[in-house]
């Protein structure tokens, strides 16, 4: 239990870099999320990485945090391919865990996960911070209300660059890498929720690395209704993202969707000739991820990310891939 009264105490498993870059900020901002443990397989990277960030313990293991009974929630940042291994390991050590995107590379995996953490009596939830923050809600809530009419089209975007593409885990097929995976499953995320269901058809085309994972990825998901979404991503470009939702009536541009704590905190919203823009203020995604995970495992909330839509999300990306590969081998 964490030694501060009226907190969730958390263990992470690594000193992965979006530990570094953007989880420390979260736990220090939040007064609910009591970070007090790190794990590397290093005893010595995680003893200095510790004293570095001031967490009060360190394991020389993986195996080790979880040992510790101190620790009721653990943050799992590890390569995609070690997710479900170390989640179903947490699950059984009887901690709550929040496990970065994607959760596994299968929905099968993932439901096996869900089904153990509910016979479990623990909280288990994929890490999609920009659906916790309310510059997403504030684009939920154009979609359903009409705001722009009746939704046609939904356009997203999410490219980065990577330093070292060689020695990059993302570039490993061996550890589930590629661009779908990494930043496609973003727009994946977004469609499905704002649809509230899996795609009816899809298309898609990836262009492989060297490697053999895919470096750019295209997709078009057609919903009923008169919807679709379309999306780009990659790993060969500098940082560009965004979101435009189209209606019958109207648009609404969110230029920082993914990062959404990240200004600018607004959706621009166009009909009739006007343009408005929409102030979306909110504290760091990361902290309320933390925090929905804090409340979820103290029984007051449901985890903002659902079994049900991590498992629809996987077997969308699943499908994506297959579709991709499958035109890559009638074109070679």
């Amino acid at each position: 239990m964490s030694e501060k009264q009226g907190t969730v105490s958390w263990g992470v498993i690594s000193t992965a870099e979006i530990f570094h870059d953007e989880l420390l900020a979260a736990f220090a901002e939040s007064e609910v999320a009591d970070l007090r443990a790190v794990a590397s397989r290093d005893s010595g990277r995680a003893a200095a990485f510790a004293a570095e960030h001031g967490i009060p313990v360190s394991h020389g293991g993986y195996a080790e945090l979880l040992a510790d009974d101190s620790i009721e929630c653990v943050y799992i940042p590890l390569p995609n391919s070690l997710h479900g291994e170390w989640t179903q390991a947490a699950i059984e050590a009887g901690k709550h865990v929040l496990c970065e995107k994607p959760l596994t590379p299968t929905a099968q995996e993932a439901e096996e996960l869900f089904a153990l953490a509910e016979a479990r009596g623990v909280v288990l939830m994929e890490a999609f911070m920009y659906r916790h923050h309310p510059k997403t809600q504030r684009l939920r809530e154009i979609f359903e209300g009409g705001e722009v009419g009746a939704p046609r089209v939904l356009r997203m975007k999410f490219h980065f660059m990577t330093a070292e593409p060689k020695s990059d885990i993302r570039y490993d097929p061996a550890l589930a890498g590629g661009a779908l995976r990494d930043v496609g499953c973003y727009c994946v995320s977004l469609a499905n929720h704002l649809a509230g269901a899996a795609p009816d058809t899809m298309a898609a085309s990836a262009r492989l690395s060297e490697s053999g994972v895919d470096e750019q990825f295209a997709a078009t998901l057609e919903y009923g209704n008169e919807f679709l979404a379309v999306f780009d991503c990659g790993m060969l470009s500098p940082l560009d993202v965004g979101v435009e939702l189209l209606g019958t009536e109207g648009r609404a541009t969110v230029a920082m969707p993914w990062y959404a704590h990240l200004e600018p905190l607004s959706i621009e919203l166009e009909r009739d000739g006007e343009t408005t823009t929409l102030p979306t203020p909110g504290p760091n995604a990361y902290r309320l991820e933390l925090e929905n995970v804090c409340a979820a495992a103290r029984g007051e909330v449901q985890p903002e990310i659902s079994a049900e839509e991590t498992v629809r999300n996987l077997a969308t990306i699943e499908r994506l891939l297959e579709l991709a590969n499958s035109d890559l081998a009638q074109t070679t």
